[in-house]
């Protein structure tokens, strides 16, 4: 049975962010189970015909009852989560109603990408939830190893947050000295590529990208240091179609990473 907890005199002697965290628990509870289709139609009907009720209780408008569909259930309930949440002021990721098992990561990388060699390095980023995202990227993009110039990397619980796991599995190089660290990637075989709008940079959907190469991502405020710039050898940029002139810098990122890898994907 997923009975809610409280009678309506009860439920009413509570506070207002109270009554919303105990219907939030209340919800995620039966979350789970819808998503791990333990569910059957009839107990779907009970349970929203109780939330309905509860919501009576305190003159809350009452959301439209999806169909049948698993998937619209689940919207229905995450919906509902979400606007008690805004409700009590919590504000949380929506990975946290379900158990980390059911994102079902691989156990190994997936598709292999042998003749590819790419890194990524951050210059001066100071946004670690940034950071925790081009993390997952990376990971996303089979990237490997990321370079961090005067960047916190993924031993800060920041960066673990957007990272969700992904971390674990990308080696990081720290450095104080961007320019020479990336001096040596060159005597390894690297192309040393920039993202910057500057003269002569190469919209990256055009550019020939290398299969060896370190892509440079640069602060969220003035771009790329004055003196890394000099050891970049190519500089790229993400055409822009609005009225603004930039992205995000993980978005950039995952736009400016994908493009080069899958470009040098066979099947592409």
């Amino acid at each position: 049975m997923d009975t809610f907890g409280f009678t309506k005199k009860k439920f009413l002697s509570l506070s207002e962010k109270n009554r919303h965290r105990h219907i939030i628990g209340w919800l995620s509870v039966f979350y789970q189970k819808l998503a791990t289709n333990r569910v059957k139609a009839a107990a779907f009907n009970d349970f929203s015909s109780q939330y309905e009720a509860i919501l009576k209780w305190t003159d809350s408008p009452l959301p439209t009852r999806p169909g049948q569909g698993a998937r619209q259930q689940i919207e229905y309930i995450s919906n509902a989560i979400q606007v008690h949440r805004k409700a009590s002021g919590i504000i949380l990721r929506d990975d946290t109603l379900l158990e980390p098992v059911t994102f079902r990561d691989r156990t190994a990388p997936g598709a292999q990408l042998p003749d590819i060699e790419y890194q990524v390095a951050l210059d001066g980023l100071r946004s670690l939830f940034n950071v925790g995202s081009i993390f997952r990227t990376c990971d996303a993009a089979g990237v490997r190893s990321v370079i961090l110039g005067n960047t916190l990397g993924k031993e800060d619980p920041r960066v673990q947050k957007t990272a969700m796991g992904a971390q674990e599995w990308i080696t990081q190089e720290k450095t104080s000295d961007l320019a020479q660290a990336l001096v040596k990637k060159k005597e390894e075989g690297f192309q040393i590529i920039g993202l910057e709008t500057v003269t002569g940079s190469v919209p990256c959907h055009k550019f020939s990208w290398p299969s060896k190469a370190v892509l440079v991502f640069g602060n969220e405020e003035y771009g790329i240091s004055s003196h890394v710039m000099p050891v970049l050898d190519n500089t790229v940029h993400i055409p822009m179609f609005g009225k603004k002139n930039s992205l995000n810098v993980a978005n950039a990122v995952a736009t400016v990473l994908f493009q080069a890898i899958l470009s040098l994907t066979p099947e592409n």
